[in-house]
């Protein structure tokens, strides 16, 4: 996300110091290593989910301590990590389909448009994964998978002494929050790409928001509000990379009478979509600067069940 970062020294200053920075990188380092030991044991489509969102999440977090990491070090952290996670994209769009699928009754019949489709599917899946293990397993991924945390820490510490991470804390998710605050026309007359662009900015304010968060009541409205956009739009987007994989899998039989392809899903989709824009558009961003300590930073378990209270809301 493209968001310039000032530095007045009128922020407030109860935000993470340095001192928690580390804590933070280690918390960051720590999902990857995991994440990554459960996907080259098992590569199910949660160990997939999970890898993939470590990645993006410590590449968005390295972003956030650009106030006391150098600048080389940010960039090239976030290229690699990112580049990492885009190895597992292709797979989590076939598991994306497959879950559709499987999740609805199945046919009756000799023929059955969904078993030759989700068989398809996970044979395409299987090809895909082995050539993702295979670049994460690269000198490229490698070396930086297993020095993750070394080179963290070592880029914190170079970075000492440069700017307060308090001074740029509540001033960066101010712009952040600002930058998705495009308006209810625009953002339903998105289309893919923009979409696509759109869930990026959102994620990453979401991730930095975690990070940052106390566990306040309206830090946890605020985050959930959040979440609940991440998921409308990645549901929009699930139908577009859904709908692009149905054209290069024709040969499968009447793929209208599949449910999870069906466009009546599209439009529940764009009315989760606009339910969920409306809950945010209602709320101001919380002070996390200002927000008295009542849980250790990073995501509150309260969250996801609070966005999906919000999500089902008529």
């Amino acid at each position: 996300m493209e968001i310039c970062v000032m530095t007045s020294t009128s922020q407030a200053s109860h935000a993470p110091r340095p001192s928690e920075a580390r804590a933070i990188l280690l918390q960051l380092s720590g999902q990857v290593r995991h994440a990554r030991e459960a996907f080259f044991a098992s590569a199910t489509p949660e160990t997939v989910h999970a890898l993939r969102g470590a990645l993006r999440r410590a590449a968005d977090g390295v972003w956030l301590l650009q106030a006391v990491l150098p600048a080389p070090d940010v960039a090239w952290l976030r290229r690699e990590l990112r580049w990492q996670a885009r190895r597992l994209g292709k797979v989590r769009d076939l598991d994306v389909l497959s879950e559709r699928l499987v999740a609805k009754h199945p046919y009756t019949g000799e023929f059955r448009p969904a078993d030759l489709l989700i068989a398809s599917a996970r044979t395409r899946r299987d090809a895909t994964v082995e050539m993702a293990k295979a670049e994460l397993l690269s000198a490229r991924a490698a070396t930086l998978a297993d020095g993750l945390e070394h080179v963290l820490l070592r880029a914190l510490e170079a970075g000492e002494g440069r700017l307060p991470f308090d001074t740029v804390i509540a001033n960066w998710l101010s712009r952040a929050d600002a930058a998705i605050r495009v308006g209810e026309k625009q953002v339903m007359a998105l289309g893919r790409r923009g979409r696509h662009k759109l869930r990026g900015h959102v994620r990453t304010l979401r991730y930095n928001c975690e990070v940052c968060s106390r566990g306040s009541p309206a830090e946890t409205q605020y985050i959930a509000a959040v979440i609940a956009l991440q998921t409308a739009l990645g549901e929009m987007n699930d139908d577009a990379v859904c709908a692009g994989l149905r054209k290069n899998l024709t040969h499968c039989g009447d793929l209208d009478k599949v449910p999870g392809l069906q466009p009546s899903l599209h439009r529940i989709h764009r009315r989760e979509l606009k339910r969920a824009w409306r809950a945010l558009d209602a709320l101001a961003l919380p002070d996390f600067a200002q927000a008295q300590p009542s849980e250790p930073p990073g995501s509150s378990p309260a969250l996801v069940s609070a966005a999906q209270a919000l999500a089902s809301e008529p």
